[in-house]
């Protein structure tokens, strides 16, 4: 997958060499079911009329500029987990537009001028309710005119889970209550984040805990204490989670590991978020005292 960085305002130089493509918009956070049913939309078009399967998403996300002291979003992935995901699904080409003052000032008009023409797409394909341009006064009803005949658009309907729409914002609310089992029916799979294992110790017998650094961009869920897996270089493993946060806002994991002990130290791990145990965690001291006498959260 090649990946193009672009900043307002893209140069002539990068429209010029761009061959004709099918390309995806949207901000992806998550790359939940409503995105992957749009990529796959997209992915059928470009395979049919042998065009480039290519997706612009955009960052940072458009709420650090226009509404700054909200403070920095957090993402259910990270750029760098959005682009695995891309790559995963089998795109071809990624533009990722910087988001800044600049370009959020482009009339409708001039987004699709630049960054859609530009591009040499010939066939857009977006969600029912995407908008583009200042204000996000342009939509999928106005796209088509905008783009003055250069190229084809697809809209792609609504998804929904027992009425409620598949959606980021959906995703962000079960996480902020710890709803962390509801979370598939709309992802796809399970939420899961990256972190680096900063310690890890030998506690009663042959259990081990391990303290793992997140990175701030993530989105974490409410404080509790939770059943997850821990994948460490392609071995999976069940644990329990206690969140701890710090200042900064930066977060660390304390995950219990039953019945092994591995060297992770300063190795990168994914944890799986499977279900909520209990809301209030324990207090540290406590906190290893709880994992050898209760065994129902293992």
């Amino acid at each position: 997958m090649e990946i193009i960085q672009i900043q307002h305002p893209i140069s002539d130089s990068l429209k010029s060499k761009m061959e004709p493509c099918a390309l995806a918009l949207g901000f992806f956070d998550g790359v939940h079911k409503g995105h992957q049913k749009l990529l796959q939309r997209t992915k059928d078009i470009a395979k049919r009329n042998k065009l480039t399967f290519a997706v612009m998403t955009f960052f940072p996300h458009p709420r650090e500029i226009i509404n700054p002291k909200q403070g920095k979003m957090k993402y259910l992935t990270p750029m760098v987990s959005k682009e695995e995901r891309f790559l995963e699904m089998g795109v071809e080409k990624l533009f990722v537009v910087q988001f800044d003052p600049y370009f959020s000032s482009l009339s409708p008009e001039a987004f699709v001028s630049q960054y859609i023409i530009g591009v040499n797409c010939k066939h857009v394909v977006a969600g029912f309710d995407y908008h583009y341009g200042r204000m996000g006064k342009g939509n999928m009803e106005t796209l088509e005119k905008d783009g003055k005949g250069k190229f084809s658009v697809t809209t792609v309907s609504k998804m929904d889970h027992v009425g409620e729409k598949i959606s980021s914002t959906a995703i962000r609310q079960l996480l902020s209550i710890g709803n962390v089992n509801l979370i598939p029916h709309f992802l796809g799979d399970y939420y899961k984040v990256k972190g680096m294992v900063q310690q890890s110790s030998l506690f009663y017998k042959n259990n081990q805990f391990l303290k793992i650094k997140i990175d701030e961009s993530y989105r974490i869920p409410a404080n509790g204490v939770y059943n997850v897996f821990v994948d460490i270089e392609g071995s999976r493993f069940n644990g329990v989670c206690h969140q701890v946060t710090y200042k900064n806002n930066n977060a660390s994991l304390l995950v219990y590991l039953s019945n092994c002990f591995i060297d992770t130290s300063l190795k990168q791990v994914n944890v799986i978020w499977l279900q909520k145990v209990f809301t209030k965690q324990k207090e540290h001291s406590d906190f290893r005292k709880y994992f050898v006498y209760d065994e129902i959260v293992i």
